[in-house]
């Protein structure tokens, strides 16, 4: 064989060396190609699960209105401020020993202030399914405190030493014959915003924030369901 036909043959060898490396580089970058998901199906994706979550989360808020409102007459569920509830219980003093019940409890922020701040048994009645879920979660490990997804007009409450409320003022005339006739003497009412029809507040504070500084009444059921006099402070 001579120097041509050497060189011939090297060229050749060569040339099928990278043909066959050409090749195989063209199938890995094939797989790799075929491997690598389409943007467009990606953004479906991401588009049909956003509107998948957004259509749930209203189907169960509009679900968690129907069932609450005609217990709520109407009344959305709307959370306590922080300063609201850490005035109120500011000038509430209690014990361990004593026993706090809130009417519509929502995300059951008071009951758990109230029994970190005083150790005291905390029970909350929440009618609205999201709410009443959002507050069982959150007081779970707490065992002074209890939430309970019942309708609180159902409920004897005569064994509260103190009952706090932030409802809507249509129902707060029904509430106030239901607390004069079942609460047991001595046992302290807050009712935020909204006042107790017949009941006389022995005190009413405003919390410092100017935006939430609507009045805040505090109420002791007498001996003989008489209330003292107003004390403005």
């Amino acid at each position: 064989m001579n120097r041509a036909e050497i060189a011939s043959g090297g060229t050749i060898g060569r040339r099928a060396c990278f043909l066959r490396a050409e090749k195989s580089h063209g199938t890995c970058h094939e797989q790799q190609v075929r491997q690598r998901p389409e943007p467009v199906n990606t953004f479906i994706i991401i588009i049909f699960s956003v509107v998948s979550v957004t259509i749930g989360a209203v189907l169960l808020v509009a679900f968690s209105v129907v069932i609450a409102a005609p217990v709520t007459r109407g009344a959305m569920f709307h959370p306590s401020a922080r300063i609201r509830v850490k005035t109120a219980l500011d000038h509430l003093p209690m014990t361990q020993e004593q026993y706090l019940v809130d009417l519509g409890c929502g995300d059951g922020r008071v009951i758990r202030a109230a029994a970190r701040l005083y150790g005291a048994r905390c029970r909350g009645y929440e009618i609205n399914p999201l709410p009443f879920v959002i507050a069982w979660v959150l007081s779970l490990g707490r065992p002074q405190v209890s939430v309970r997804w019942r309708n609180f007009w159902r409920e004897d409450l005569g064994k509260a030493d103190v009952v706090f409320c932030y409802l809507f003022p249509d129902v707060m005339p029904q509430l106030a014959g239901k607390l004069r006739e079942e609460l047991r003497p001595g046992c302290r009412v807050v009712s935020c915003n909204f006042p107790l029809p017949g009941w006389t507040p022995v005190k009413m504070v405003r919390p410092s924030a100017t935006m939430y500084n609507d009045p805040i009444y505090f109420y002791e059921q007498g001996p003989d369901r008489r209330q003292p006099t107003c004390r403005d402070t």
